[in-house]
């Protein structure tokens, strides 16, 4: 074993150590917390300003089903294959003071609540379908007719919003 072999060896068992300890954190789907700063309005507004609190989803692409080539087609199927992404659409909350128009004080804070859910997407992909047929022996291919396909774009997810007083 000459040292560029065991040179190789080490760097894949390093790549296998940081897989492995990267993956239980690739188990939970990110979001990064926002809080936008809506308390600027309060010299433009005759109320206290509303508060917003969401996330910013941070999508994970996955693996995309790459090309598959067929018996009696000249190109692969699924040419460019559609990327799937999964995230999680973070919660969101929105509230503002209910003044009380008798009193200075608030009636109370009403809130519309978005709770996080899960959210599922795929980019479009492309097929080719080749100009000539499958070459076969003692015969030129024929020409055919050139097919391009473009599936579309995906998104699967299931919000949900509640008013809370």
């Amino acid at each position: 074993m000459g040292i560029t072999s065991r040179t190789g060896l080490v760097g894949v068992m390093a790549c296998m150590a940081t897989a492995a300890a990267v993956a239980p954190a690739a188990a939970e789907v990110p979001a990064v917390p926002i809080n936008v700063p809506l308390f600027v309005l309060n010299t433009a507004l005759p109320i206290d300003a509303p508060t917003l609190r969401t996330g910013m989803p941070l999508p994970i692409p996955g693996a995309p089903n790459g090309p598959r080539y067929e018996k009696g087609k000249v190109l692969p199927t699924n040419m460019v294959p559609a990327i799937p992404f999964d995230s999680a659409l973070p919660s969101t909350h929105i509230g503002t003071p209910l003044p009380n128009p008798l009193t200075d004080g608030n009636l109370g804070t009403p809130e519309l609540v978005s709770p996080g859910s899960e959210l599922r997407a795929a980019t479009p992909g492309a097929d080719l379908g080749a100009p000539i047929s499958r070459p076969e022996p003692g015969r030129l291919p024929d020409l055919t007719m050139p097919v391009a396909d473009v599936s579309a774009p995906a998104v699967q997810g299931d919000p949900d919003a509640a008013a809370l007083l």
